[in-house]
């Protein structure tokens, strides 16, 4: 957090109790008022505690010492944005993986706004991937305990608590704020990780403000020829000055960002080397022989990952294996009437774990924790296709009429793919005829 150089460090440390490491955030309390400073920061602190989210970074611990306030929070071995944007050539992200990072702050965000929580100083810093591309957002709503902690100070002093680069214009201006503006910060930090820098900046704070307030950021498809037209009225919403014309909340931000570019619902981005692509790598320039047996172990390791590794999906193919609970949130999204007959529920259970497939007598739908979709069934048809991303991923779409797709689950598996190919070929059309499909599932 940017507040006149900063107020706060933190240290990794290690609980010995649990044998685990954690990030120990301490401030500095120096010229505040000790006892409005306690009660203030650990009444707002402990608020924020509550958060439990997997995009949000859990607080484990909020404490004071004499003359020390401190939060335990879980220690994330991986980089910031800002990091990553670093590492990265022109310092920016791929349309796919920008809108991915985006669209989990989104469901932390709607989380945490649901709460009564406002995180106030969404920026590249405070957003962190763990070792296995998963995003998370830490410091939410540190800059209002801040604020309310050291108030009498700031405001003698006329300091601005967050940081003028990813602040919303009512923010910069000093008004009440609500969720509206953590979507405006986070329309920032999308553009940055589109273009390579954040649309407003200058050589001081005032400049920067009066550029929040006023200025309109040059068209991202300007700088970015391969942001899509909706990808970019996406982020053209969530900069809009008056927060009346923005997303009114972030569950919309994370649906827009899904329906703009469906890649975003992917649940991780990668940003390291894996062990399959370093290895494929190596293989590069060996000889002909080399090749072959290199070829061999892969294909040994792809089975021994496939089978052993990868987790094998959940699938039920019949009423009776359909457990309630499902059942009535299949209800609710309106996929199931009383009287229909479960055909197909599939599941992956690792990659795309939290998305639900499934064929009724009647209907195809797709349910999501961002809320769920659902089509005549006579009128769609399916397809699988490949990437390559480090290791092998399976795209499984949905073909509907007028040529358009829904892509289901943006990586599987082989094993998920290939657990799912069997049971719906028997209940849908493949590729070759869903091109053919009509508005009524007839073949035109």
């Amino acid at each position: 957090m940017d507040i006149a150089g900063g107020f706060a460090v933190v240290f990794r440390s290690r609980d010995h109790s649990l044998n685990r490491d954690v990030a120990v955030k301490v401030l500095d309390t120096a010229g505040a008022p000790a006892p409005t400073l306690s009660e203030r920061f650990v009444r707002e602190a402990q608020t924020i505690a509550r958060l439990e989210h997997p995009n949000i970074v859990p607080i484990y611990e909020v404490g004071q010492q004499p003359e020390l306030l401190y939060l335990a929070m879980r220690c994330v071995d991986g980089p910031t944005l800002r990091q990553l944007l670093g590492s990265r050539p022109m310092r920016r992200l791929s349309p796919g993986d920008a809108a991915r990072v985006a669209r989990a702050v989104a469901d932390a965000l709607s989380y945490a706004h649901a709460e009564g929580v406002v995180h106030r100083d969404i920026k590249p810093d405070n957003i962190l991937l763990d070792k296995r591309g998963n995003v998370l957002v830490t410091d939410f709503g540190i800059a209002k305990a801040a604020q309310a902690a050291t108030s009498a100070q700031l405001t003698t002093e006329g300091m601005i608590i967050g940081t003028p680069q990813y602040m919303s214009p009512e923010q910069a201006a000093g008004d009440t704020v609500d969720g509206r503006s953590d979507i405006y910060s986070l329309g920032i930090v999308l553009y940055q990780m589109l273009s390579g820098g954040p649309p407003f900046d200058g050589e001081s704070s005032a400049k920067i403000i009066a550029q929040q307030l006023t200025a309109v950021p040059q068209d991202i498809r300007e700088l970015r020829s391969d942001v899509t037209r909706e990808l970019a009225a996406v982020l053209a919403r969530m900069l809009a000055k008056d927060p009346g014309q923005r997303f009114q909340n972030a569950a919309e931000v994370s649906r827009a960002l899904v329906d703009a570019l469906p890649t975003a619902a992917k649940q991780r981005v990668q940003h390291h080397s894996t062990w399959f692509s370093v290895f494929v790598k190596s293989l590069v320039g060996v000889s002909l022989a080399g090749c072959l047996a290199g070829a061999a172990f892969i294909a040994g390791a792809v089975v021994v990952f496939w089978y052993v590794l990868a987790a094998a999906p959940w699938i039920a193919t019949n009423n009776g294996a359909v457990p309630d609970s499902l059942r009535a949130a299949l209800a609710a999204g309106r996929l199931l009437s009383p009287g229909d007959s479960v055909q197909l529920v599939f599941r992956p259970r690792d990659r795309g774990d939290t998305i639900f497939f499934l064929v009724t007598n009647r209907r195809v739908g797709v349910i999501t924790p961002h809320g769920s979709r659902g089509y005549p069934r006579d009128s769609v048809a399916f397809t699988f296709d490949m990437v390559w991303k480090g290791g092998p991923d399976v795209r499984y779409i949905l073909i509907l009429p007028g040529s358009r797709r829904d892509t289901v689950y943006p990586e599987m598996t082989p094993r998920g793919a290939w657990s799912l190919a069997g049971p719906v070929q028997r209940l849908l059309p493949s590729d070759s005829i869903g091109r053919k499909v009509g508005i009524n599932g007839k073949r035109m």
